[in-house]
Protein backbone atom coordinates (compact mmCIF):
# COMPACT_ATOMS: atom_id res chain seq x y z
CA UNK A 1 0.00 0.00 0.00
CA UNK A 2 1.63 3.40 -1.17
CA UNK A 3 2.19 5.51 2.00
CA UNK A 4 -0.38 8.17 2.84
CA UNK A 5 0.03 11.66 1.84
CA UNK A 6 -2.31 14.12 3.27
CA UNK A 7 -3.52 18.06 4.48
CA UNK A 8 -5.11 17.81 8.06
CA UNK A 9 -6.54 20.15 10.27
CA UNK A 10 -7.07 18.85 13.08
CA UNK A 11 -4.00 16.69 14.82
CA UNK A 12 -5.94 13.85 16.49
CA UNK A 13 -6.99 12.20 13.08
CA UNK A 14 -2.92 10.84 12.77
CA UNK A 15 -1.85 7.38 11.93
CA UNK A 16 1.31 5.51 12.21
CA UNK A 17 3.94 6.06 9.75
CA UNK A 18 2.63 9.87 9.29
CA UNK A 19 5.71 12.40 9.03
CA UNK A 20 3.47 15.95 9.48
CA UNK A 21 4.81 19.29 8.96
CA UNK A 22 3.31 21.96 11.56
CA UNK A 23 3.87 25.53 10.61
CA UNK A 24 1.74 27.73 12.66
CA UNK A 25 1.81 30.70 15.31
CA UNK A 26 3.81 29.56 18.34
CA UNK A 27 0.06 29.69 20.56
CA UNK A 28 -1.07 27.11 18.03
CA UNK A 29 1.63 24.26 19.94
CA UNK A 30 0.29 22.99 22.63
CA UNK A 31 -3.27 22.71 21.44
CA UNK A 32 -1.66 20.78 18.12
CA UNK A 33 0.07 18.21 20.74
CA UNK A 34 -2.99 17.72 23.11
CA UNK A 35 -4.46 16.93 19.53
CA UNK A 36 -2.08 14.51 18.91
CA UNK A 37 -1.53 12.85 22.32
CA UNK A 38 -5.17 12.33 23.15
CA UNK A 39 -5.77 10.16 20.00
CA UNK A 40 -2.43 8.79 20.77
CA UNK A 41 -3.44 7.76 24.17
CA UNK A 42 -6.36 6.08 23.23
CA UNK A 43 -4.08 3.81 20.44
CA UNK A 44 -2.06 2.70 23.42
CA UNK A 45 1.50 4.38 22.22
CA UNK A 46 4.24 5.61 23.97
CA UNK A 47 4.35 9.80 23.69
CA UNK A 48 6.77 12.32 23.90
CA UNK A 49 6.45 15.97 23.73
CA UNK A 50 9.75 17.82 23.14
CA UNK A 51 9.94 21.77 23.03
CA UNK A 52 11.68 24.41 24.60
CA UNK A 53 9.26 24.69 27.41
CA UNK A 54 6.92 21.52 27.94
CA UNK A 55 3.53 22.87 29.56
CA UNK A 56 1.34 20.25 31.14
CA UNK A 57 -1.05 23.18 32.64
CA UNK A 58 -1.81 23.87 28.67
CA UNK A 59 -2.58 20.02 27.56
CA UNK A 60 -6.50 20.14 27.76
CA UNK A 61 -8.30 17.82 26.22
CA UNK A 62 -6.26 14.78 27.03
CA UNK A 63 -8.00 12.34 29.38
CA UNK A 64 -6.52 11.05 32.33
CA UNK A 65 -3.44 13.83 31.70
CA UNK A 66 -2.22 13.20 35.35
CA UNK A 67 -1.99 9.29 35.07
CA UNK A 68 -0.17 9.44 31.96
CA UNK A 69 2.59 12.02 33.23
CA UNK A 70 2.56 9.60 36.84
CA UNK A 71 3.02 6.41 34.37
CA UNK A 72 5.00 7.62 32.21
CA UNK A 73 3.00 6.91 28.87
CA UNK A 74 3.43 10.82 28.36
CA UNK A 75 7.18 12.52 28.88
CA UNK A 76 7.96 16.22 28.65
CA UNK A 77 11.19 16.88 27.35
CA UNK A 78 13.69 20.03 26.94
CA UNK A 79 14.66 20.26 23.07
CA UNK A 80 18.21 20.46 24.11
CA UNK A 81 18.08 17.23 26.12
CA UNK A 82 16.61 15.37 23.49
CA UNK A 83 18.23 16.80 20.29
CA UNK A 84 21.73 18.46 21.97
CA UNK A 85 22.54 22.07 20.69
CA UNK A 86 22.12 22.74 17.08
CA UNK A 87 26.10 22.83 16.70
CA UNK A 88 26.02 19.22 17.70
CA UNK A 89 23.66 17.51 16.12
CA UNK A 90 24.23 14.29 14.85
CA UNK A 91 21.91 12.61 12.72
CA UNK A 92 22.96 9.41 12.86
CA UNK A 93 23.10 9.54 16.88
CA UNK A 94 19.73 10.77 17.06
CA UNK A 95 18.28 8.35 14.67
CA UNK A 96 19.68 5.55 17.15
CA UNK A 97 17.91 7.04 20.18
CA UNK A 98 14.73 6.81 18.71
CA UNK A 99 15.28 3.73 17.09
CA UNK A 100 16.41 2.75 21.33
CA UNK A 101 13.00 4.76 22.10
CA UNK A 102 10.74 2.92 20.00
CA UNK A 103 12.19 -0.50 20.90
CA UNK A 104 11.86 -0.12 24.63
CA UNK A 105 8.45 1.47 24.05
CA UNK A 106 7.39 -1.94 22.27
CA UNK A 107 9.07 -4.05 24.78
CA UNK A 108 7.08 -2.12 27.75
CA UNK A 109 3.76 -3.07 25.79
CA UNK A 110 2.92 0.11 24.20
CA UNK A 111 1.17 -0.28 20.35
CA UNK A 112 4.26 2.60 18.82
CA UNK A 113 5.68 5.74 19.89
CA UNK A 114 4.36 9.43 19.28
CA UNK A 115 6.39 12.79 18.93
CA UNK A 116 5.26 16.36 18.92
CA UNK A 117 8.51 18.02 18.66
CA UNK A 118 8.78 22.05 18.19
CA UNK A 119 11.66 22.01 16.17
CA UNK A 120 11.72 25.89 15.72
CA UNK A 121 15.05 26.06 17.35
CA UNK A 122 16.99 23.93 15.38
CA UNK A 123 16.48 25.44 12.16
CA UNK A 124 16.46 29.24 12.89
CA UNK A 125 20.81 28.43 11.97
CA UNK A 126 22.64 29.23 9.18
CA UNK A 127 22.30 27.39 5.56
CA UNK A 128 24.83 24.82 7.03
CA UNK A 129 22.82 23.65 9.78
CA UNK A 130 19.93 23.81 8.00
CA UNK A 131 21.04 21.52 5.38
CA UNK A 132 21.71 18.78 8.03
CA UNK A 133 18.51 19.46 9.29
CA UNK A 134 17.06 19.09 5.86
CA UNK A 135 19.05 15.54 6.16
CA UNK A 136 17.65 14.47 9.00
CA UNK A 137 13.82 15.05 7.97
CA UNK A 138 14.58 12.35 5.51
CA UNK A 139 16.51 10.00 7.71
CA UNK A 140 13.80 10.23 10.37
CA UNK A 141 11.05 9.95 7.29
CA UNK A 142 12.36 6.49 6.40
CA UNK A 143 12.14 5.48 9.91
CA UNK A 144 8.68 6.30 10.03
CA UNK A 145 7.93 4.94 7.19
CA UNK A 146 8.92 1.66 8.09
CA UNK A 147 8.11 1.83 11.64
CA UNK A 148 5.18 2.37 14.07
CA UNK A 149 6.06 5.93 14.62
CA UNK A 150 3.92 9.22 14.25
CA UNK A 151 6.02 12.28 14.74
CA UNK A 152 4.78 15.97 14.39
CA UNK A 153 7.42 18.22 13.36
CA UNK A 154 6.27 21.65 14.36
CA UNK A 155 7.83 25.25 13.23
CA UNK A 156 6.69 28.40 14.33
CA UNK A 157 6.24 30.38 11.33
CA UNK A 158 7.25 33.61 12.65
CA UNK A 159 10.63 32.40 13.04
CA UNK A 160 11.23 31.46 9.68
CA UNK A 161 11.09 32.55 6.39
CA UNK A 162 9.07 31.63 3.31
CA UNK A 163 11.97 29.82 1.85
CA UNK A 164 12.79 27.37 4.58
CA UNK A 165 8.89 27.26 5.30
CA UNK A 166 8.45 25.70 1.43
CA UNK A 167 11.74 22.90 2.28
CA UNK A 168 9.97 21.80 5.09
CA UNK A 169 7.03 21.25 4.12
CA UNK A 170 8.11 19.44 1.18
CA UNK A 171 9.61 16.80 3.05
CA UNK A 172 6.57 15.88 4.65
CA UNK A 173 4.32 13.31 3.20
CA UNK A 174 1.49 14.96 5.78
CA UNK A 175 0.98 18.95 6.28
CA UNK A 176 -1.14 21.11 8.29
CA UNK A 177 -3.83 22.65 6.26
CA UNK A 178 -2.82 26.12 6.89
CA UNK A 179 0.47 25.25 4.70
CA UNK A 180 0.56 26.57 1.75
CA UNK A 181 0.97 23.66 -0.17
CA UNK A 182 4.70 23.15 -2.37
CA UNK A 183 4.71 22.52 -5.47
CA UNK A 184 6.51 19.04 -4.69
CA UNK A 185 6.94 16.64 -2.14
CA UNK A 186 9.68 14.13 -0.99
CA UNK A 187 9.55 11.25 1.01
CA UNK A 188 10.05 7.54 1.77
CA UNK A 189 7.98 5.10 0.41
CA UNK A 190 8.94 1.59 0.15
CA UNK A 191 12.66 1.17 -1.13
CA UNK A 192 12.36 4.17 -2.56
CA UNK A 193 12.26 8.23 -2.38
CA UNK A 194 9.19 9.16 -3.81
CA UNK A 195 8.43 12.71 -5.93
CA UNK A 196 5.15 13.69 -5.96
CA UNK A 197 3.51 17.14 -7.88
CA UNK A 198 5.28 19.25 -9.96
CA UNK A 199 8.89 20.62 -10.10
CA UNK A 200 9.25 23.34 -12.96
CA UNK A 201 12.03 25.23 -14.05
CA UNK A 202 11.41 27.70 -10.92
CA UNK A 203 11.28 24.87 -8.13
CA UNK A 204 14.30 23.11 -9.69
CA UNK A 205 16.88 24.96 -7.62
CA UNK A 206 14.90 24.18 -4.12
CA UNK A 207 14.63 20.29 -5.59
CA UNK A 208 18.37 19.98 -6.09
CA UNK A 209 19.15 21.19 -2.70
CA UNK A 210 16.54 18.51 -1.04
CA UNK A 211 18.22 15.97 -3.89
CA UNK A 212 22.04 17.11 -2.06
CA UNK A 213 20.77 16.10 1.45
CA UNK A 214 19.63 12.72 0.62
CA UNK A 215 21.13 10.26 3.14
CA UNK A 216 24.03 8.72 1.20
CA UNK A 217 24.09 5.04 3.01
CA UNK A 218 22.66 3.39 0.72
CA UNK A 219 21.69 2.90 -3.49
CA UNK A 220 18.83 5.67 -4.28
CA UNK A 221 16.12 4.96 -5.99
CA UNK A 222 13.79 7.93 -7.04
CA UNK A 223 9.96 7.31 -7.88
CA UNK A 224 8.85 10.10 -10.21
CA UNK A 225 6.06 7.97 -11.09
CA UNK A 226 3.74 9.60 -8.99
CA UNK A 227 5.04 13.40 -9.78
CA UNK A 228 2.33 15.34 -12.37
CA UNK A 229 5.30 16.86 -14.40
CA UNK A 230 9.07 17.23 -13.93
CA UNK A 231 10.93 19.50 -15.96
CA UNK A 232 14.31 18.85 -17.76
CA UNK A 233 16.57 20.45 -15.93
CA UNK A 234 15.41 18.69 -12.90
CA UNK A 235 16.25 15.69 -14.60
CA UNK A 236 19.55 16.96 -15.11
CA UNK A 237 20.06 17.78 -11.55
CA UNK A 238 18.97 13.75 -11.02
CA UNK A 239 21.86 13.01 -13.75
CA UNK A 240 24.44 15.06 -12.01
CA UNK A 241 23.83 13.95 -8.89
CA UNK A 242 24.20 10.18 -10.01
CA UNK A 243 27.63 8.84 -9.35
CA UNK A 244 30.30 5.41 -9.28
CA UNK A 245 30.18 5.52 -5.85
CA UNK A 246 26.04 6.22 -5.70
CA UNK A 247 24.94 5.38 -8.83
CA UNK A 248 20.89 6.75 -9.48
CA UNK A 249 17.83 4.38 -10.36
CA UNK A 250 14.58 6.04 -11.57
CA UNK A 251 11.47 4.82 -12.03
CA UNK A 252 8.67 6.30 -13.73
CA UNK A 253 6.20 5.90 -16.77
CA UNK A 254 7.15 5.62 -20.75
CA UNK A 255 6.91 9.14 -21.37
CA UNK A 256 9.92 10.09 -18.41
CA UNK A 257 11.73 7.50 -19.86
CA UNK A 258 11.76 9.48 -23.00
CA UNK A 259 13.17 12.39 -21.14
CA UNK A 260 15.71 10.46 -19.38
CA UNK A 261 16.81 9.30 -22.01
CA UNK A 262 17.70 12.75 -23.06
CA UNK A 263 19.71 13.52 -20.25
CA UNK A 264 21.24 10.42 -19.57
CA UNK A 265 24.85 11.63 -21.24
CA UNK A 266 25.31 13.60 -18.46
CA UNK A 267 26.00 10.35 -16.22
CA UNK A 268 26.95 6.54 -17.06
CA UNK A 269 25.68 5.78 -13.61
CA UNK A 270 22.40 6.81 -14.41
CA UNK A 271 19.61 3.98 -14.61
CA UNK A 272 15.99 3.79 -15.55
CA UNK A 273 13.71 0.73 -13.96
CA UNK A 274 11.39 -1.02 -16.10
CA UNK A 275 7.72 -0.19 -15.39
CA UNK A 276 6.72 -2.98 -13.77
CA UNK A 277 8.80 -1.91 -10.91
CA UNK A 278 6.30 0.62 -10.03
CA UNK A 279 3.68 -0.54 -8.43
CA UNK A 280 0.34 -0.80 -9.81
CA UNK A 281 -2.83 0.58 -8.24
CA UNK A 282 -6.17 -1.73 -7.89
CA UNK A 283 -8.86 -0.83 -9.78
CA UNK A 284 -11.72 -0.78 -7.28
CA UNK A 285 -9.98 0.11 -3.98
CA UNK A 286 -7.33 2.63 -5.16
CA UNK A 287 -4.66 1.17 -3.29
CA UNK A 288 -1.18 -0.16 -4.33
CA UNK A 289 -0.48 -4.18 -5.29
CA UNK A 290 2.55 -5.58 -3.29
CA UNK A 291 5.55 -7.03 -5.05
CA UNK A 292 4.06 -10.59 -3.53
CA UNK A 293 0.63 -9.98 -2.94
CA UNK A 294 -2.02 -12.05 -5.38
CA UNK A 295 -3.43 -10.32 -7.90
CA UNK A 296 -6.09 -9.97 -10.42
CA UNK A 297 -4.79 -9.39 -14.34
CA UNK A 298 -7.44 -8.68 -16.85
CA UNK A 299 -5.74 -8.15 -20.38
CA UNK A 300 -8.25 -8.36 -23.48
CA UNK A 301 -10.65 -10.23 -21.68
CA UNK A 302 -8.62 -12.83 -20.04
CA UNK A 303 -8.15 -13.53 -15.87
CA UNK A 304 -4.93 -14.14 -14.46
CA UNK A 305 -4.29 -14.39 -10.89
CA UNK A 306 -0.11 -13.74 -10.07
CA UNK A 307 1.96 -11.53 -8.40
CA UNK A 308 4.85 -9.02 -9.61
CA UNK A 309 7.35 -11.44 -8.29
CA UNK A 310 5.85 -13.84 -9.86
CA UNK A 311 5.43 -12.58 -13.24
CA UNK A 312 6.66 -9.27 -12.98
CA UNK A 313 5.79 -8.78 -16.99
CA UNK A 314 2.08 -9.67 -16.72
CA UNK A 315 1.42 -6.72 -14.08
CA UNK A 316 2.86 -3.98 -16.58
CA UNK A 317 1.16 -2.73 -20.10
CA UNK A 318 -2.68 -2.07 -20.75
CA UNK A 319 -4.46 -4.08 -18.22
CA UNK A 320 -7.12 -3.60 -15.15
CA UNK A 321 -5.63 -4.94 -11.94
CA UNK A 322 -7.08 -5.40 -8.90
CA UNK A 323 -6.56 -7.17 -5.47
CA UNK A 324 -7.86 -10.57 -5.36
CA UNK A 325 -10.59 -9.85 -2.97
CA UNK A 326 -11.19 -6.53 -4.23
CA UNK A 327 -11.90 -8.20 -7.43
CA UNK A 328 -13.97 -11.00 -5.85
CA UNK A 329 -16.10 -8.64 -3.96
CA UNK A 330 -17.01 -6.91 -7.47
Amino acid sequence: MRRRGADIDNAGVLEPHDHVAWIGGADELHSVASAAFADGARRGEKLMFVAEDPDPGQLGGVDGLDRLLTTGQLQLLAVDAVYGTGKAFSASAQLATFEGVLADALADGYRGIRVVADNTPLVRGDDESFRHWLAWEQLTDRFQASSMVTGVCFFDHAALSGERQADLAALHPVRCASIAEPPFSVFTDGNAVSVTGTIDGLSTERFARILGTVPDDRPLVIDLSGAESVAREALLVLAQSASADLPLRVRGNGQLRELVSVVRGATPHLRFERDCNVAPTCVVCGDWIGVYEPAVIVLDGERCVTARAAEPDAVAGAAERYHRACYTDR
